[in-house]
């Protein structure tokens, strides 16, 4: 009779030494690194004339995270006077990182928003009707209308990514955010003929 009372007395001590280790585990969840963006595509498509595009590109090839010149590609030559649709992507690695991590949820678009900026160009650009609404009412930028100028000239077009900035505005279509938390900041050198 002893021993079976010791036996069940070990056996529930067991038991409970089980569950209090398991409620009682201290172990840190594991932190998740927020993933680079390796690859930028920012699409213009001539609303005149399907075939006349300009795609600038930036693939991250060594996987360094930092912008090298040799990285970044333009292809094609805005015409004056012409109206483009643009729509942007982000890619980490083969993970569509604009459509997973940033559009998935109202979240993930409250938590960003793109600057533009044309220098020594002249553009107006406004965001798209069909661009994605932030719950302060800004859109988001991806996908926006640019009205190229009357007048042929060279200079650059850039893209800031702003992250949880503490205020941000569409007002003028190319945007403008405080803050410096950037997951972006890029400019490629663009011609209108």
């Amino acid at each position: 009779m002893k021993t079976t009372k010791f036996y069940a007395s070990a056996f529930l001590g067991l038991i409970l030494l089980a569950s209090c280790s398991s409620d009682d585990d201290s172990t840190p969840a594991p932190v998740e690194e927020e993933e680079a963006i390796t690859s930028i595509v920012l699409t213009f498509t001539n609303q005149a004339d399907a075939t006349d595009t300009v795609v600038l590109t930036w693939d991250d090839a060594n996987l360094d995270e930092v912008i090298d010149a040799g990285e970044k590609t333009v292809t094609g030559e805005f015409n004056t006077g012409e109206v483009y649709n643009a729509s942007l992507d982000l890619f980490n690695i083969d993970r569509d990182f604009l459509e997973e991590d940033i559009t998935s949820e109202q979240a993930g678009i409250d938590a960003h928003f793109f600057v533009y900026g044309a220098t020594s160009v002249e553009f107006t650009m406004e965001r798209a009707d069909d661009d994605f609404t932030r719950s302060d009412n800004n859109k988001l930028g991806v996908n926006t209308v640019w009205a190229a100028g009357t007048t042929a000239s060279t200079g650059d077009i850039s893209i800031q990514l702003f992250h949880e900035s503490p205020s941000v505005s569409d007002a003028d279509g190319f945007g403008t955010a405080e803050g410096t938390d950037t997951d972006i900041d890029i400019s490629f050198g663009v011609e209108i003929e």
